[in-house]
């Protein structure tokens, strides 16, 4: 099994690639490389995303790349086949967590209740992704922690490089920021890369962050 756990714990913050056009994505993830991320989500929304998956592990083979938004268990092995490091689904997916143990590669599976957080668990994904997190803010990992205390969790849906060190400090092991980390205006990849390179330096230093949450 990689080591797709331990970049993520350390990056904190992980970028969700999720786009219009293949073209697009690919000039986001060049955009990521540059700033100095080591692990990225690519989403099976995204047109063309499995030649992309393939062609970015050829041209970025130190890269980690985790593909989300995985619905069906054929998903989750097409992502297997080109590359995936990681895979990562918004529900308790038995497929996923099967496919994921059988291939040996590491899954995050996703949880919106406490009844979900429980059956992920029991699935075997130790680390739990909490989404939409905009739905709840940062205090429900606190609260959740209390009966799960060996949950891990990973919020995504709605967090952006300006609230990310709050979910921090509520015990998220890491965030997935999409697009207020992944749009751009006429230059897409120089915004990209600039704010790319923001988000890590404050996933480095969250002391810097207000001590008080303030919504997701």
């Amino acid at each position: 099994m990689n080591n797709a756990f331990g970049i993520l714990k350390a990056q904190r913050v992980i970028p969700i690639v999720r786009t219009q056009t293949r073209e697009e994505a690919y000039t986001i993830v060049r955009a990521l490389d540059r700033a100095g991320f080591h692990l990225i989500e690519l989403t099976m929304t995204t047109p063309d995303v499995l030649p992309l998956i393939k062609q970015c592990r050829h041209e970025f083979p130190h890269l980690t790349i985790g593909v989300g938004t995985l619905r069906t268990v054929d998903q989750a092995r097409q992502a297997i086949d080109v590359g995936a490091s990681l895979l990562i689904t918004y529900k308790a997916s038995e497929d996923v967590a099967d496919i994921g143990t059988q291939k040996g590669v590491p899954y995050i599976l996703g949880a919106a209740t406490p009844t979900e957080v429980d059956h992920c668990l029991e699935l075997g994904s130790g680390i739990v992704k909490w989404f939409p997190a905009s739905l709840t803010g940062p205090q429900i990992l606190r609260d959740l922690h209390g009966p799960m205390p060996e949950a891990e969790f990973f919020p995504t849906g709605g967090i952006t490089v300006a609230t990310m060190g709050h979910w921090f400090k509520a015990g998220a092991i890491a965030v997935g920021i999409g697009g207020d980390l992944t749009r751009g205006g006429g230059n897409l990849g120089a915004t990209v890369e600039e704010q790319a390179r923001k988000a890590l330096q404050l996933a480095a230093y969250p002391e810097i962050f207000p001590h008080e949450p303030q919504g997701g």
